[in-house]
């Protein structure tokens, strides 16, 4: 029975009872809301153990503690989206602060050092980009050698100190605001429209997708692979200057220790928020879910008054737990929908075998197989 069809009564007069939902529709709603759910129950308890979680200042902290992590995971949705991972985020974000700071002391002009900050980015990204798709080094691998470089030459840029005296103009930056609130966290909306529009509204976002539920037969389809995993880790390069920036703004100083935890964080509220660390499967929407609740868990963390000891290992149960989630969670749907609705009815599970899928859970039709393809003559 279609939704279009009149539901018939009983031979009896009796109403016809309403045709249950499908299981993969019931799987695919309880993927969507998951943590949406979750978030809203740790907001209720905070709220509710604690009058100080709602006030204006916290709300306020909040969203300018998730600001940088929201723009880092942004970027980095996209990379995990394309099946590949980028672990020079977090180092990458302090070198590129430390140049931009150095560039606005040196030179007094803002423009300059944000231009510096933005192109630093783009090489950051380029040269994990080439590394991977030239030189066929695993990303993780890749990644892990320029988190290295990064944190070596920030620490030799500034023989372990941080870089002060920023321009008077770009101090006044981080204590504006508008409509109540400051201008860091518009910022971060920005950057989230962007990419939102970028994931959904062109063909490189669909390519992401495509390439990381099954690389060989998006190559067989006509998409460049390289190309688009070259682009993915640039775009990752440049929120990751993005970021710099923001640290900036808040801590007005070029720090070049700074963010040693990033990466890790920003791939943590990617795959809690339901991005697969598989690749073809994620949003940007999604992501922006799993910030708000490490924001929201390290905000109640403080609230609560727990040492930094101990908000360490809860945080590292949290990254660990993040890297389980997106087993579990596909699990869970998948098993939910062979008891209610037998193995005809399955939800596929997004992967190789059944190609990317879009956001919210909602499959986008397979890429071609190999089967596809007519055989050469």
């Amino acid at each position: 029975m279609t939704a279009t069809q009149e539901r018939r009564p009983r031979p009896d007069g009796t109403p016809a009872e309403r045709p249950a939902r499908p299981p993969r529709v019931r799987g695919a709603l309880f993927d969507r809301m998951f943590v949406p759910v979750v978030l809203l129950a740790l907001v209720v308890y905070l709220s509710a153990t604690n009058d100080a979680f709602f006030s204006r200042i916290n709300v306020t902290n909040v969203l300018m503690q998730a600001s940088i992590l929201a723009i880092v995971s942004f970027g980095a949705t996209f990379v995990i989206m394309g099946g590949q991972l980028d672990l020079s985020m977090g180092t990458g974000s302090a070198l590129i602060s430390v140049i931009g700071a150095t560039v606005m002391v040196d030179s007094g002009s803002i423009l300059l050092g944000v231009g510096v900050c933005l192109l630093s980015g783009l090489v950051l990204g380029l040269v994990n980009g080439l590394v991977v798709t030239a030189l066929q080094v695993p990303s993780f691998i890749a990644t892990l050698g320029t988190m290295i470089i990064c944190a070596g030459v920030a620490l030799a840029l500034t023989d372990g100190g941080v870089v002060s005296g920023l321009p008077a103009g770009f101090r006044s930056i981080a204590t504006g605001r508008l409509l109540g609130l400051p201008l860091l966290v518009w910022a971060t909306a920005v950057v989230f429209l962007l990419l939102w529009w970028l994931q959904r509204q062109t063909v490189f976002g669909y390519q992401v997708l495509a390439v990381g539920g099954n690389a060989e037969a998006s190559r067989l389809s006509g998409v460049p692979v390289a190309r688009v995993r070259l682009l993915v880790f640039v775009l990752s390069g440049v929120a990751t200057a993005v970021a710099a920036l923001a640290l900036l703004v808040r801590v007005q100083s070029g720090q070049p220790n700074a963010n040693g935890t990033l990466a890790l964080e920003a791939i943590a509220a990617v795959v809690v928020g339901g991005t697969s660390l598989n690749g073809g499967r994620g949003s940007v929407v999604r992501t922006l879910w799993g910030v708000l609740l490490i924001a929201v868990l390290r905000n109640g963390l403080d609230l609560s008054g727990i040492s930094e000891d101990y908000k360490q290992v809860v945080l590292g149960v949290v990254f660990i737990l993040a890297a389980s989630v997106d087993f579990l969670r596909r699990r869970l749907v998948r098993d939910r929908s062979r008891v209610r609705g037998g193995a005809a009815h399955a939800r596929p599970v997004p992967g190789p075998e059944t190609g990317p899928a879009l956001e919210d859970g909602a499959p986008s039709a397979p890429p071609p197989s190999v089967a596809a393809v007519p055989p050469p003559r």
